[in-house]
């Protein structure tokens, strides 16, 4: 099962993604219905076992990444990471319809010198026969698998797939002068699959701790930063919304474990999406480890589980 199945906000189906790395079909591509009741499974054909940690959902389509991190088994029973780099290999997103009961219709763009561990959202700009993708290409790509001298670069970009011509573009979202690595985090979910304006992600800096989040307009490359403060770190900043109904997408909170290095003690941040003013601060009675993911479920999502 992938790390990241998706929820589409309008319709309430979840949507996901399995692989096997052993014997084909390598990946497979389900979903579920707001009751419970799961798809037939469609076998996506790859030639080789994938590393696939995320994908995104638009509207109408699912976008799945097929990058050059790539399984090999035998690399294990050498002493290696069964993870590793093929630099051979180019990198393609395939696009097929959400409902889609096979593979005949995907359509496959190649992004070449791309691996984007994750993928913050992506969506449909009809206007120009595009889905943008929005992710962190990370160099070098396998770098959170296995050692390695070179230092870690994890730029936030956008990615636009061309369905009429089959092309594709990538650059930098935020400026060169103002870069950093900016990696683990979220949009709005109420707005996962449609265009967001902003996402909410980890800095990752000094690597591989996070001394603060950044606030990223994805239109114009503007970054406001939180800071945690000295010797003090945390993990993926959650993005709750105030109400499904907020007529701003960032009418909502930051949620964030932060640790004190120095003190040693741990809380829970509570921050203005809006103005990245510290709203309210829990202590928690233990330390929560950097590397955790969290969600937040609201006690409606509790009454309405399947």
């Amino acid at each position: 099962m992938i790390a990241h199945p998706k929820v589409d906000p309008v319709t309430g189906e979840l949507f996901a993604l399995s692989y096997d790395v052993v014997q084909k079909p390598y990946l497979r591509y389900f979903h579920f219905s707001p009751d419970g009741r799961k798809s037939p499974d469609v076998e996506i054909p790859l030639a080789e076992p994938t590393m696939m940690h995320d994908f995104g959902i638009t509207e109408n389509y699912v976008v799945i990444p097929d990058q050059q991190v790539v399984f090999k088994l035998l690399e294990m029973i050498r002493g290696g990471s069964p993870v590793v780099y093929d630099k051979n290999k180019v990198s393609w997103f395939g696009i097929m319809d959400k409902n889609a009961k096979d593979a005949s219709g995907m359509k496959w763009i190649e992004v070449p010198d791309c691996f984007c561990f994750h993928l913050w959202n992506t969506w449909e700009e009809p206007d120009s026969d595009e889905i943008v993708v929005v992710g962190s290409c990370m160099t070098p790509a396998d770098s959170i698998f296995n050692e390695s001298e070179e230092s870690l670069n994890s730029v936030l970009s956008e990615i636009r797939l061309n369905l009429k011509t089959g092309k594709s573009t990538c650059h930098p979202i935020v400026s060169e002068e103002n870069q950093v690595n900016l990696e683990a985090g979220m949009v709005n979910k109420n707005k996962l699959g449609r265009k967001t304006q902003y996402a909410y992600l980890a800095l990752a800096e000094p690597w591989p701790k996070v001394s603060g989040f950044a606030k990223v307009d994805l239109s114009t490359g503007e970054m406001k930063k939180y800071i945690y403060g000295k010797q003090k770190y945390g993990g993926e900043p959650l993005f709750l919304s105030r109400s499904p109904d907020a007529e701003r997408e960032d009418d909502g909170y930051i949620l964030v474990f932060v640790h004190d290095e120095k003190e040693w003690n741990s809380e829970l941040q509570i921050v203005n999406a809006m103005n990245l003013k510290l709203e309210a601060s829990v202590k928690l009675p233990s330390r929560v480890p950097y590397g955790f993911h969290g969600t937040f479920v609201s006690s409606k999502e509790l009454e309405n589980q399947a």
